[in-house]
């Protein structure tokens, strides 16, 4: 996939939607009033479209889509952006577009975890209460009396369910499902989640089969989908010197790892220098040109005692990495006190330029002198962060090369 374009049916549902995918590194573009016309992405963008349908009549609403669809060129990605708590033109605005796309089929996960929404057995929920027994059962111009989110879709094209039991075995049991359900006449799926860790597994089986998926969702699930089948960020690769093995630590790499394209090199307890030098250089010009993260790792087996030298052997293989790789890498993130002081001395780099506090005591910032002047730089300590810290790092650092 080249391009996208995300069709919305409100406004703040395109913001939503626009910074959901900016946060994983994609080039997006906001129209807020697409007219009768509009320049369709190019490659490499995402376009998010206000189509301003949710206030309409649904022949207005189909009208809308229609006119939009045909603008969009065959080779181009599409989504819809659904509310999260299923008001909206759900079905005629999905039927519009498997109509234009009689070789696709729609994915439809409505949950958004991180809010409060998640989705079990089909069954929409709202902070764990039907959505029909909550206020959005008295909104005034879009009342919702159901949640069950297949029956918003009966009748028009065949429907299937992902459920929980599947979802949670992970993503090759999800495409198994999904292929099936699609090899059965389905051009619907529905699929249930609970945590963004089920989003993250549920776009991986997405990207994963040949058939054209139309993500249908309130955001989260296309903007891991669109991480996966965009080939190439475009903002280089970031080196990741991780010297703590704190287990929060281990935890933001897993957060990080599911959500990024990386390679990973470890370094062995007892290692020599000599001996990692020799491995690292046969390693890395294997690491994937779309490669968004190269992490530099000591093994959690590294004996007590030997932190100093672990850091300095660290240090000495990341300055090869950029040495080596030269623009390729944007950036360089550095976890563990000592990694970073190490990493700094051994560079000659005495000053750095803050630039953000990118989470509670994780600074970003740029490097201003030493072998590696101008380069953006992260530090952060082996205990801090949120679960997401690592990942945003990343992203910050992408970001400031742009």
């Amino acid at each position: 996939m080249k391009a996208f374009a995300a069709l919305c049916d409100d406004l703040t549902g395109s913001s939503v939607q626009s910074i959901l995918m900016k946060d994983r590194g994609l080039s997006v573009r906001q129209i807020i009033h697409p007219g009768e016309h509009f320049h369709p992405p190019e490659e490499g963008e995402v376009v998010v479209l206000n189509c301003d349908t949710r206030r309409r009549s649904p022949a207005d609403a189909a009208s809308i889509f229609l006119r939009l669809l045909k603008q969009i060129p065959a080779g181009t990605g599409i989504g819809k952006r659904i509310d999260t708590t299923l008001r909206g033109h759900l079905c005629v605005e999905t039927s519009e577009i498997l109509s234009a796309r009689p070789g696709a089929a729609a994915m439809v996960v409505p949950a958004y975890p991180s809010s409060g929404r998640i989705t079990v057995g089909g069954y929409h929920l709202l902070s764990g209460s039907l959505l029909e027994r909550t206020e959005v059962s008295r909104d005034p111009a879009w009342p919702v009396s159901s949640s069950f989110v297949p029956g918003y879709f009966s009748g028009h094209f065949k429907c299937s369910l992902i459920p929980m039991e599947k979802v949670k075995e992970g993503p090759a049991a999800i495409a198994s499902v999904l292929e099936e359900s699609l090899g059965c006449g389905s051009r619907i799926v529905v699929a249930d989640a609970m945590t963004g860790e089920d989003i993250e597994a549920l776009a991986e089986a997405a990207a994963s089969i040949p058939r054209e998926i139309v993500p249908v969702d309130p955001g989260p699930f296309t903007a891991a989908f669109l991480g996966r089948k965009f080939s190439s960020r475009g903002s280089g690769i970031v080196l990741a010197i991780i010297g703590s093995t704190s287990q929060k630590t281990e935890k933001q790499l897993e957060w990080a790892e599911k959500r990024l394209r990386y390679s990973r090199f470890d370094l062995s307890a007892g290692e020599s220098y000599e001996s990692a030098l020799a491995r690292f250089r046969d390693f890395f010009p294997g690491i994937p040109r779309n490669a968004e993260l190269f992490l530099l790792r000591p093994s959690p087996e590294i004996a007590r005692g030997s932190e100093n030298s672990t850091a300095r052997t660290l240090a000495a293989l990341g300055r090869e990495a950029l040495v080596s790789m030269g623009d390729r890498i944007c950036g360089i993130l550095l976890s563990g006190g000592d990694t970073a002081a190490v990493f700094f001395e051994e560079s000659g780099t005495s000053s750095l330029a803050p630039i953000q506090e990118i989470q509670p005591l994780i600074m970003g910032g740029r490097i201003l002198d030493g072998d590696f002047a101008g380069l953006g730089t992260v530090t952060k300590g082996g205990l801090i962060g949120e679960e997401d810290g690592i990942y945003r790092a990343v992203r910050w650092l992408g970001k400031e090369r742009e």
